[in-house]
């Protein structure tokens, strides 16, 4: 199942000629193009679930690389490949660099003015980033116009959402941030990105069996057939 996934994400052309026939999309039929998904895929798909709750054992670098993979093999208009990836390996440095950083910015933001519940606001953030097996800030590069610079920042969703796929499909979890470790003053310069690169989110990864349940809205609830 897992070889499956995988295969469907690196085997996704960028540019499709030919398509299934209009009369497929009528009220009475669309629902049939289902049968051609791949079943791996879909139900990845939707039992996929943001999690911050994870088991202590380690994700290795080989499986970080897989999901770094997956990740570029989104769709990118333009082919810029805009995406850019920081891995903060656990017990280094710079993890606790940003824990700690974390910490600092929760303690002066947090809208409570009981100062032992700030400090363990504070504390809980900074462990959460510590804790995680595993840790990725990514980024979105600008384009040279404000068009191609919102396509790339599109185009780096779509990557996280690969690597949230291939992550689950591998049994890891992967909890999206773009609050507090995203906020930070001098973020930029503490990994050494680029100033004109915009933060996308702060990835916490590892296996977990949890499962959270939830529901979507019905697809006749939110689209319009014309």
């Amino acid at each position: 199942m897992i070889i499956s996934f995988d295969s469907l994400i690196l085997k996704r052309e960028t540019k499709v000629t030919k398509f299934i026939p209009a009369k497929l999309f009528t009220k009475k039929n669309r629902f049939r193009v289902h049968s051609k998904m791949s079943d791996t895929l879909l139900q990845t798909i939707k039992k996929r679930r943001t999690v911050r709750n994870f088991e202590p054992r380690s994700v290795s670098l080989d499986t970080l690389q897989t999901l770094i993979e997956a990740a570029t093999w989104a769709p990118n208009h333009r082919s810029t490949e805009p995406w850019r990836f920081f891995v903060l390996e656990k017990g280094a440095k710079k993890r606790t660099e940003i824990a700690d950083m974390v910490y600092e910015w929760t303690y002066s933001n947090v809208k409570n003015p009981n100062p032992k519940r700030r400090k363990t606001s504070a504390a809980s953030a900074r462990d959460e980033i510590m804790i995680a097996p595993a840790f990725i800030y990514v980024y979105s590069i600008p384009g040279r116009t404000d068009e191609i610079t919102k396509e790339n920042y599109a185009a780096t969703c779509c990557a996280i959402q690969n690597l949230q796929l291939a992550s689950f499909s591998l049994g890891l979890g992967v909890g999206w941030s773009t609050g507090k470790p995203c906020l930070l003053p001098g973020l930029k310069t503490t990994l050494g990105a680029k100033m004109s690169w915009q933060v996308v989110g702060a990835l916490y990864i590892g296996y977990t069996s949890v499962q959270p349940k939830t529901h979507r809205i019905p697809v006749n609830k939110v689209t319009s057939w014309l």
